[in-house]
């Protein structure tokens, strides 16, 4: 296939035309996400040139597929932050742009910098935005001045992917000092695969805030985890590399320990909850409750969700202009690899979900950011939604890829195709709740439903015609069935082990309700493959070129000063 240059593709503000199936069957696909390319961000959006902004971020990131270790990587995002291309407060004052960021990136290629990216803009940044108070949201302007690195330390060793919102890192509140003092109980309470946790010299750390020995759940702090850019741990601070991945090496995942560490009282992002005279206090009528410590949870599912489709549809674009130029020997002369029929089939199926998945995707996005815009706390529903958002999306990216790998030969085993990249799908499945975590997490509210309407609701919901007949009698069934447990939780645990399929199947029928109900719209820009080879080489000795001796090193124009004293 030919290889192209980033400095071609970046013209790429115009969708690029597939010959492609029946007109018929294009046609439809074509109106079920119809692009728009215009200069506002439509009714509800806010306006800016799609076009320019295109352009500008871009620009960017033109080497980051050539940055193959976290130390150059981590270079690359630095001055992509201080370019203010995409400003950290655009995730509140323009949403469509800070998603919009996100999905150009994956039209590059799926890579580890990616990934880099939203834990910068989204989880470290994002989080301050969300759930600090004025002082600590202005701070980002100066963050954003530097080019400083952030981190988001909420995931533990023992409550990984699969274990939910679990956190055993403590911050005790020291009257006698004014400080918290951050610790890791044992190694089960380390944070484990912290990207961008090895690079970032900040980071907002998730820990369990305790008063008095009264534990107040899980809490957001802001820190320093080194003495500035490529310097030294600060004391009580032990971070180690998680190792060499199958994919996206350019990224850096760390474990991290706390050892006592203090934190001043500003630490504690505190626009929801703060320490007055040595008391925990709701500083507003929102109390601070999982829902909203995972504010940046959801926006981070929304944005892998986008980031996965338009991979996938990029790696389809991508391999069927290959497949049409492919000649192979047919029984009556040459044809091409494009028209065979099972490949011709893929490429069918293939366009028609994952655009089904864009329109809905995008239908949900427009809702999420008018609360991101106002400040608002997503409903119930709406979580729901991204939940199944971001299951689906990575479901049809892995299947529809997977499709496509095992019908075209030789050519998915080759660098620089896309198909290198597929590892990353599931770093999207892991990242920001795994799926099964989010279809338990939907049974669980589809029950909570059948509690709160009763059973006689929930009975004749059950028996009448309709097109929710089918779920509401899984639900009615499931209740039935793990109510003998009551509160005891070991029988909660054998009764959910016993019916893990009728668990995982009414999930589903909640993901097909929203899929059928939700409403479709299309994103703002065009889908164009742009895609980057990528360098295969990796150098395993990075973090030498981390330390401010190192040759070539060289030191922001600002020098960094502690965020927090």
């Amino acid at each position: 296939p030919p290889m192209h240059s980033s400095r071609t593709l970046l013209r790429a503000t115009s969708p690029l035309v597939l010959s492609r199936g029946a007109a018929a069957a294009a046609a439809a696909r074509s109106s079920a996400v119809g692009r728009r390319w215009a200069s506002s961000g439509g009714a509800s959006g806010v306006a800016f040139d799609h076009s320019a902004f295109t352009n500008d971020f871009l620009a960017q990131v033109t080497d980051v597929t050539e940055a193959t270790d976290p130390a150059q990587s981590s270079q690359i995002l630095r001055r992509l932050i201080k370019s203010d291309v995409l400003k950290f407060m655009d995730m509140q004052d323009a949403p469509e742009k800070f998603f919009l960021a996100h999905r150009l990136l994956s039209t590059v290629g799926l890579g580890g910098f990616g990934i880099r990216f939203t834990v910068q803009f989204n989880l470290f940044a994002g989080s301050i935005v969300g759930l600090g108070g004025p002082e600590q949201v202005a701070r980002l302007e100066e963050i954003q001045r530097k080019g400083q690195l952030g981190c988001f330390l909420l995931t533990e060793m023992q409550a990984g992917v699969l274990s939910g919102l679990i956190v055993e890192t403590t911050a005790d509140w020291d009257s006698s000092t004014q400080e918290f003092v951050l610790h890791t109980p044992d190694d089960k309470a380390a944070k484990n695969w912290i990207s961008q946790g090895y690079t970032a010299e900040l980071g907002v750390v998730i820990a369990d805030l305790r008063v008095d020995g009264v534990s107040h759940g899980p809490h957001a702090f802001i820190m320093n985890l080194r003495n500035g850019e490529g310097g030294e741990l600060l004391p009580g601070i032990r971070i180690d590399d998680m190792g060499t991945k199958t994919v996206a090496n350019d990224l850096d995942n760390a474990r991290v320990w706390f050892d006592q560490v203090r934190l001043p009282k500003d630490a504690l992002l505190n626009k929801f909850a703060d320490i007055k005279d040595d008391k925990y206090v709701q500083t507003t009528d929102e109390k601070m409750r999982i829902e909203v410590i995972g504010q940046r949870l959801l926006t981070g599912r929304m944005a892998i969700a986008e980031a996965a489709l338009l991979s996938a549809r990029v790696l389809t674009m991508k391999t069927e202009e290959y497949a049409k130029t492919k000649v192979c020997n047919g029984i009556n002369g040459e044809t091409t690899l494009a028209s065979m029929p099972q490949l011709a089939s893929v490429f069918e199926e293939s366009y028609q979900q994952l655009d089904d998945q864009i329109a809905f995707t995008a239908g949900v996005e427009e809702r999420l950011n008018e609360c991101l815009r106002t400040g608002s706390i997503p409903d119930a529903d709406l979580v729901d939604a991204i939940s199944v958002c971001k299951v689906r999306a990575i479901d049809v990216a892995i299947q529809r890829s997977h499709a496509l790998r095992q019908e075209v030969g030789s050519y998915a085993l080759m660098h620089h195709t896309g198909f290198e990249l597929m590892d990353m799908f599931l770093c999207c499945k892991f990242a920001e709740g795994d799926s099964r975590i989010l279809q338990m997490k939907l049974m669980r509210d589809r029950l909570k439903q059948v509690k709160k309407d009763g059973a006689g609701k929930a009975l004749l919901d059950a028996i009448m015609p309709g097109e929710d007949r089918a779920e509401n009698m899984a639900a009615l069934s499931l209740a039935r069935k793990l109510a003998p447990a009551g509160r005891d939780l070991e029988k909660m645990a054998a009764l959910m082990d016993e019916h893990w399929r009728e668990i995982y199947d009414l999930a589903d029928m909640v993901s097909d309700r929203h899929q059928r109900d939700g409403k479709r719209s299309s994103f703002v820009e065009p889908i164009v493959n742009r895609f980057w080879p990528s360098s295969s080489s990796y150098d395993e000795d990075w973090k030498e070129k981390l330390s401010p001796r190192a040759e070539g090193w060289k030191a922001s124009d600002d020098e960094a000063e502690p965020l927090v004293a």
